[in-house]
């Protein structure tokens, strides 16, 4: 019986949503994300909105990389916040692409210049890095405003 990829995608973000929910329960971060069901009647919304992260989920039957498709769709969601594209192929583990400025925050943003590393990996930047984005997003904001 085929799997409707619409569905296949939604389970994905749910799975994606939960392991979020349970990072941020482990560092005592107040936040729970959600699905974000808006994004299927407007453009340019990201799956699942959180904190300094505008994040896009992907899960595919077959493949081995990320698609530029997929990068530039997170890139143009993001809103100023980090783009982070979580991808997925059957029977492969779950990966994270984000830019380099997202690992270290003292180099200047650049989406063009990405690194992809297992879910793990990223939640362990998260953690590190909580801090440091929440307060280069307070300059952000004060310099626009």
């Amino acid at each position: 019986m085929p799997i409707n990829s619409r569905n296949k995608g939604a389970s994905f973000e749910r799975q994606v949503a939960n392991i979020l929910n349970d990072f941020f329960e482990r560092q005592g971060i107040d936040f729970r994300t959600k699905r974000n069901l808006v994004q299927y009647q407007e453009k340019d919304l990201c799956d699942l909105d959180i904190p300094f992260h505008a994040v896009e989920c992907k899960s595919y039957k077959e493949g081995k990389w990320l698609k530029t498709s997929w990068w530039d769709q997170v890139c143009s969601s993001s809103n100023g916040k980090i783009p982070a594209l979580i991808f997925k192929f059957n029977r492969t583990p779950i990966r994270v692409a984000i830019p380099l400025h997202a690992v270290n925050t003292e180099w200047d943003p650049d989406n063009q210049k990405i690194c992809v590393m297992n879910i793990d990996d990223w939640l362990e930047i998260l953690a590190e890095n909580w801090e440091k984005y929440g307060i280069l997003e307070a300059k952000n904001y004060a310099k626009q405003n």
